[in-house]
C-alpha cells in the first residue's frame, strides 16, 4: 500500500463486535446481547446499501439526446482569502471503452454506459483567474472485463487546472482492466517537485471517489441510502485537493448520510485533516447548494436540459441566459 493510504481492510465498512464478560451477571449478559443485536439490525442496511436504480426511469431521463446543464455561484478559497467565482455542470451519458477508459467511437462490445459528470470552476486571483476542470465517469452497468466495475461505481476521473502560472493535469482510472484490484493514476504538472508522475494504489473494497460526491447526493452514483440511514466507506481524495494543496493520493475515510430526502452529508477524515460536504437538493433531486467544511460553496444559478454540443453558433451564446449566464464579450476574462 502507498505510504499515505490506510489500511484498506481497515477503511471497509465495519461493526465491531465485543464478547461478553463471563464476570459480569447473566442479566447484564442477556441485556447486553439484546442491545448489541439491535445496533446490528440498525447498522447492517447501511452497510450493504443497493447501487442507483439505473432502469428504465433513468434511461428515460438521461438518455434523451440531451445533457443536464447548470450554473452555480462558487465560493472558493485559495491563497487564505475567499474567492467569488462561477461553476458549471454538465451530465450526460455516453458509451466507454472498457480498455482505454474513454469514450467510444463506436459502442458495442468491450464498451459499457457511463454517466459523465463534468465540473468547471472559473475564479479569479487578483489579476489572473484559475480554470479548473474535473470530470468523473460513472458506470451505469457492469464492465465487461473480469474483476471490473459494477454499477454505480466511478470509472474514471480526470483534472486539469489552468492559470498564468502553468498548466497541471491527472487521469484516475479505477479498476482498470490490467489492474482489476487498484487505481492507476498519472498526473503532469509545471511544479518541479510534482513534474510527472505515474502510481498505482490498492482499490479496497466499497470503494468510492470524493469528486463524485455530488453525483452520490442526488442518487446518481455510489451507495444509495434511505433517509436516516448512514454508512462508512473508503474514499478516493478529490483531485482539485491532491493538485492544488500538493497532497498525494490517498484513501481517506468517509461516512456517508442521508439526513433526508433533501439533505446529506459526507464526512471525511483523513491524515491532512477532516472535511465536511453539505448538501441540499429540491424535491426533484437537483442539488441546489454544497457547502464545504473549508469555505468553498455551490449555490444553484440556473438549469436546463439541451443538446450543447450543437448549439455552436454566435448566436447560441443568448442560450446561456437559460442556465442563469451571461455571454463574455471583450474586454473579460
Amino acid at each position: 500500500p502507498h505510504p499515505s493510504c490506510p489500511n484498506p481492510q481497515a477503511l471497509s465498512a465495519r461493526t465491531s463486535v465485543r464478547h461478553a464478560d463471563p464476570a459480569l451477571p447473566l442479566a447484564q449478559q442477556v441485556t447486553a446481547a439484546v442491545l448489541l443485536i439491535a445496533l446490528l439490525i440498525i447498522v447492517a442496511p447501511a452497510a450493504q446499501s443497493a447501487p442507483p436504480d439505473y432502469g428504465a426511469a433513468f434511461h428515460q431521463n438521461w438518455n434523451d439526446g440531451k445533457a443536464e446543464l447548470a450554473s452555480y455561484d462558487l465560493t472558493y478559497t485559495r491563497y487564505g482569502q475567499t474567492r467569488r467565482g462561477t461553476a458549471a455542470t454538465v451530465i450526460v451519458t455516453e458509451p466507454f471503452d472498457d480498455a482505454a477508459r474513454v469514450k467510444s467511437d463506436r459502442g458495442g462490445p468491450g464498451t459499457f454506459s457511463a454517466l459523465k459528470f463534468n465540473l468547471a470552476e472559473d475564479f479569479p486571483t487578483g489579476v489572473y483567474d484559475y480554470n479548473l476542470m474535473t470530470s468523473v465517469f460513472v458506470a451505469t452497468q457492469s464492465t465487461p472485463s473480469p474483476g471490473g466495475l459494477a454499477a454505480g461505481d466511478v470509472a474514471k476521473i480526470s483534472f486539469s487546472s489552468q492559470e498564468w502560472c502553468g498548466q497541471a493535469w491527472q487521469q484516475t482510472a479505477f479498476r482498470p482492466r490490467d489492474q482489476a484490484d487498484s487505481v492507476h493514476q498519472i498526473s503532469h504538472s509545471y511544479f518541479e517537485s510534482e513534474g510527472d508522475a505515474e502510481q498505482s494504489l490498492p482499490h479496497p473494497d466499497g470503494g468510492f471517489a470524493e469528486d463524485a460526491l455530488i453525483l452520490w447526493a442526488r442518487g446518481l452514483a455510489g451507495p444509495v441510502l434511505a433517509p436516516g440511514e448512514s454508512v462508512e466507506i473508503p474514499l478516493y481524495r478529490s483531485a482539485a485537493i491532491q493538485r492544488l494543496r500538493h497532497l498525494p493520493a490517498a484513501w481517506d475515510t468517509a461516512t456517508l448520510s442521508r439526513d433526508s430526502k433533501t439533505q446529506a452529508t459526507a464526512t471525511i477524515e483523513s491524515n491532512r485533516g477532516p472535511r465536511t460536504y453539505t448538501f441540499t437538493l429540491d424535491d426533484t433531486g437537483m442539488l441546489t447548494k454544497l457547502e464545504r467544511s473549508d469555505g468553498y460553496s455551490l449555490k444553484l444559478r440556473g438549469v436546463e436540459r439541451m443538446p450543447y454540443w450543437s448549439q455552436n453558433r454566435n448566436a447560441d451564446q443568448q442560450r446561456l441566459k437559460a442556465i442563469g449566464l451571461e455571454p463574455r464579450g471583450p474586454g473579460q476574462m
